[in-house]
């Protein structure tokens, strides 16, 4: 799902993720629907769902959202290099 020859770049999780948090980043807290709907205004086309739902685990794997009820959260964290590094 991550890289697919047959499909242009612009569905992809990376670029879809990427979106995803710049509309976080402007409002940290949305409701679901909200956050697709600007997503399509943002890109000015059409993202089928499945992608968006593709997209939104792939940030909630990387603990980058949290998910409560139908709110999508922002979870700004940064990580703490010092204590990631290997000793």
């Amino acid at each position: 799902m991550i890289i697919n020859l047959e499909r242009g770049p612009l569905l992809s999780l990376y670029y879809l993720g990427a979106k995803i948090i710049e509309i976080l980043s402007e409002d940290p807290i949305l409701l679901l629907d909200d956050l697709y709907d600007n997503l399509k205004k943002k890109e000015k086309r059409n993202i089928p769902v499945d992608f968006f739902y593709y997209a939104l685990d792939w940030l909630f794997i990387q603990s980058l959202i949290e998910l409560q009820g139908r709110r999508v959260i922002y979870a700004n964290r940064k990580i703490d290099r010092a204590e990631n590094s290997a000793l």
